[in-house]
């Protein structure tokens, strides 16, 4: 029972309060986690209990049981996009925010992996989706109405739809070993290939009728990028004292395209995928989406374009963790603290530290998991952001059932995507961006 009240309000919140951000050409790896480091404050290094391993912590493999086991990871990620304008009143003083757009999307993915012991040697092979770039966008268009005296009109008709969507992911398929030279000390080695992913782009506009009024002239289009492979290094080391472990890990960097394609704007500091600009003797000169005031001086043919940016780089990774616990088997607490130092090679985004600070709690059958993640901004134009997490666990014979939840929310500046000739905001449009993560995992030994 308590269980199943845990999930139901799991359910509950995940579809009615999900929001998204969109990062779409960030590096976000949402791959090789865990039910019960997701709960434990994302302690992905140092409380990942299965393959994930192999990429996370390959040090930990030697302590796994002598029996193979194989594991499926579940992960569901719900999200929403809410966009709102600044409203002001007859001073020119803020008044309010109106929203104008709202996107709800779930996307889910599988990941699964075997792991055991052969000779005191443990090892894992994994194998899941490292990196997304799924994203939904649609905003409804209305076009303006007038009635004859006696005719009461509620709203202006909808005259159609602005679309963008993004599809892919990069995947990762890792193999870690881990050894021991003394009875507390631990050594592990994780070979990591990244695939060569791509992004499926669809930019389109729908027109209902006949009226082509707030409609954005949308060059429509649809295509592929394809990023490049490549592989690297995970090392770590566990360091094993009575009631306390620490954990000391490396990972290399890994580059997925040669050089930056991305095209920043100058006002807002973020990526532009839908590039407005103007047309004379078939030649289209940019304008930044970021400045406003530059549609009021368009003479020329005006058009939006798809830009098919990528840049996706893997930090190397600095990591360090501790794992404290008190009591008994029957009955024990456990308090995890991890710090991660990711340095990028790239000049546009920023090296960032995230700390990751959990507690688990077991009284028998009953396990209860909550954390909070602290991650500094990847770019300037961005805040820091700070996730919640809780979840549980159950276990049936040689089946363990793991679950996590996390939340997090962020809120930022970003220009219209479908700025339309002639409407000249007053500020960038406010986003309202969060996600809802929910993990679970099954690990059976055989």
């Amino acid at each position: 029972m308590f269980y199943k009240k845990i999930l139901i309000i799991a359910i509950y919140l995940s579809l009615g309060l999900c929001q998204s951000f969109f990062k779409s050409s960030f590096p976000n790896e949402i791959g090789f986690r865990t039910a019960k480091s997701s709960g434990i404050g994302q302690t992905h290094f140092i409380n990942s209990n299965t393959s994930v391993n192999a990429m996370r912590n390959p040090a930990k493999l030697y302590y796994l049981d002598d029996k193979i086991s194989i594991d499926f990871n579940f992960l569901s990620l719900l999200d929403s996009e809410r966009r709102s304008i600044e409203l002001q009143d007859y001073f020119g003083d803020f008044l309010t925010e109106s929203d104008y757009a709202f996107n709800q999307n779930i996307f889910n993915y599988l990941h699964l992996g075997v792991s055991g012991k052969i000779s005191n040697v443990g090892f894992a092979l994994s194998h899941g989706p490292w990196s997304t770039f799924d994203y939904k966008y649609t905003e409804e268009v209305r076009g303006s109405a007038s009635f004859d005296d006696g005719i009461i009109g509620i709203r202006d008709p909808i005259v159609g739809y602005h679309i963008l969507e993004h599809n892919g992911q990069i995947n990762s398929t890792s193999i870690g070993f881990g050894f021991s030279i003394t009875k507390n000390l631990s050594f592990g080695l994780g070979l990591n290939h990244l695939s060569n992913g791509h992004l499926d782009y669809n930019l389109r506009v729908v027109q209902l009728g006949s009226s082509t009024e707030n409609l954005a002239p949308i060059t429509n289009s649809a295509g592929k990028s394809i990023l490049n492979e490549d592989s690297f290094l995970s090392l770590s080391a566990i360091l094993k004292k009575p009631n306390i472990e620490y954990f000391f890990g490396f990972e290399e960097d890994a580059e997925l395209n040669k050089a930056s394609n991305l095209w920043i704007s100058d006002n807002s500091g973020l990526p532009v995928y839908i590039m407005p600009g103007t047309v004379e003797n078939d030649n289209f000169s940019t304008i930044d989406p970021g400045n406003a005031s530059q549609f009021f001086e368009i003479e020329n043919t005006y058009e939006l374009r798809y830009l098919p940016n990528l840049y996706i780089p893997k930090p190397s990774k600095i990591k360090f963790g501790i794992n404290h616990k008190e009591g008994t088997k029957s009955n024990s607490r456990l308090f995890s603290l991890e710090i991660i130092d990711n340095r990028f090679e790239s000049s546009y985004y920023q090296d960032f530290y995230k700390i990751n600070l959990g507690i688990e709690y077991m009284k028998f059958e009953n396990t209860i998991r909550m954390g909070i993640s602290y991650k500094e901004a990847i770019v300037q134009a961005l805040n820091p952001e700070t996730l919640f997490s809780f979840g549980s666990s159950k276990k049936f014979g040689d089946l363990i059932f793991d679950f996590g939840i996390s939340y997090s929310y962020q809120k930022y500046k970003y220009h219209d995507l479908f700025p339309v000739q002639g409407d000249v905001r007053p500020d960038f449009d406010t986003i309202h961006d969060s996600q809802w993560s929910l993990v679970s995992t099954i690990l059976y030994s055989l």
